[in-house]
């Protein structure tokens, strides 16, 4: 059986519902499904016909709202797709996004290692690299943040900040904060510096807030791939206490790389001081979970 027709079997199975029963939640829940029978409905359980990729959207929404989602069966067959994107995505990184993310080779020998950087013996080194890619990659003189404090934002209980590496080289990096959802509005609108946070603007791990994504970076494709995955699995594990996740970008091309990824462009404008254009983007978890790339290439 195919995602959509477990999560669906699985639901009325542990609601104990009827066709008709879950035929009325879903045409209650989404425009998308008003029109929904229990014709159609059988047919999506027995996989002979497909919902379409707005009603599938529709379907997990719902799905994530019942809190289905959070754990049991229904967590189990989502977060196995999850798992399985890594070789789809990758494909998609190397024939969309390769002349922005870069596409060095890969050495021959050896593996690749992922570490959570809080409890990375060479954490330090590689906040090091973290520091000297985005002063490369942003507009000269802006991106200000001191190592010590990168440590600080990495070391809390909730951020999610993962490197990359291959015999002490770093191939690449992922991190993630969670911060309350009046300071992502304000950083998204350009409102205060994404380099004021402070520890009063950060949420607990059980705190719903936004996950800001203040730096990613994969030498390429495969590797932005790997670390992508993990952010997704770690958003979908934590879906019931993030409400957001919001990017702060100073390059055009930053844009394009989210293009299709459920992040839309909330406000955007020059910088005065600076002279760069930036972009605040923000969404809901659920969009950047359950977006239009994410649903063709496993759901």
């Amino acid at each position: 059986m195919n995602t959509i027709s477990r999560l669906l079997c699985e639901y009325r199975k542990l609601c104990n519902l009827t066709q008709q029963n879950l035929v009325t939640e879903l045409s209650h829940f989404s425009n998308d499904l008003k029109a929904l029978n229990t014709v159609t409905l059988s047919r999506w359980e027995t996989e002979t016909t497909s919902p379409s990729l707005n009603k599938k959207k529709s379907l997990l929404n719902f799905f994530a709202a019942k809190e289905c989602l959070n754990d049991g069966v229904c967590h189990d067959i989502v977060r196995d797709r999850y798992e399985n994107l890594y070789e789809p995505l990758s494909g998609v990184f190397t024939r969309n996004y390769q002349y922005l993310i870069g596409n060095l080779p890969e050495p021959k020998t050896g593996e690749h290692i992922i570490h959570p950087l809080k409890d990375f013996t060479q954490k330090l080194e590689h906040i090091e690299h973290i520091i000297d890619i985005e002063i490369a990659t942003n507009s000269t003189d802006y991106y200000s943040l001191t190592p010590k404090i990168m440590a600080e934002w990495c070391d809390h209980s909730s951020s999610f900040c993962m490197v990359c590496e291959r015999k002490k080289q770093h191939l690449g990096h992922f991190v993630m904060l969670k911060i309350k959802n009046s300071v992502a509005r304000e950083i998204a609108h350009y409102k205060r510096s994404e380099f004021s946070l402070t520890e009063d603007d950060f949420c607990d791990v059980d705190e719903n807030g936004t996950y800001y994504v203040h730096a990613l970076y994969g030498r390429n494709p495969k590797i932005a791939a790997i670390l992508n995955v993990k952010a997704y699995l770690h958003l979908f594990e934590h879906m019931d206490t993030t409400d957001n996740v919001m990017i702060f970008s100073t390059r055009t091309d930053g844009v394009l790389l989210t293009k299709d990824y459920g992040i839309k462009v909330i406000a955007n404008g020059e910088d005065e001081q600076y002279g760069f254009d930036w972009h605040g983007m923000l969404s809901p978890v659920e969009d950047i979970l359950f977006s239009d790339t994410v649903l063709k290439l496993v759901f």
